[in-house]
């Protein structure tokens, strides 16, 4: 958790330096639109809005993954419980004693 912690706060620094060394304005311009900000904020939204493009690519084979884990999750229980429930009838067939053979009657 402190290494966490201690690359967090290294990261946050970088992060402020650019931003102050990086303060100058610019102009971006996209079809109708035209926006002026700094160059730091411009960059760390493209950055965000890069992460948010990634995570949602990536949500559906993440859901798809798990709902296939949720499955196989409840097959491997029910299994469990049928070998639970077999071993338990295979006890209780080795512990009924069978009945001796009737001798047989000479004629």
């Amino acid at each position: 958790m402190r290494i966490f912690f201690a690359v967090a706060l290294i990261l946050a620094l970088l992060v402020t330096v650019f931003a102050v060394q990086n303060n100058q304005p610019i102009t971006i311009s996209f079809l109708f639109w035209s926006i002026e900000g700094s160059l730091a904020l411009v960059l760390m939204i493209t950055l965000v809005l890069g992460i948010v493009i990634g995570i949602l690519l990536m949500a559906p084979g993440s859901v798809r993954n798990r709902l296939q884990i949720g499955g196989l999750q409840r097959s491997v229980r029910f299994l469990e419980q049928e070998k639970a429930d077999t071993a338990a009838s295979s006890l209780d067939l080795a512990q009924t004693e069978p009945n001796p053979p009737e001798p047989a009657e000479d004629k």
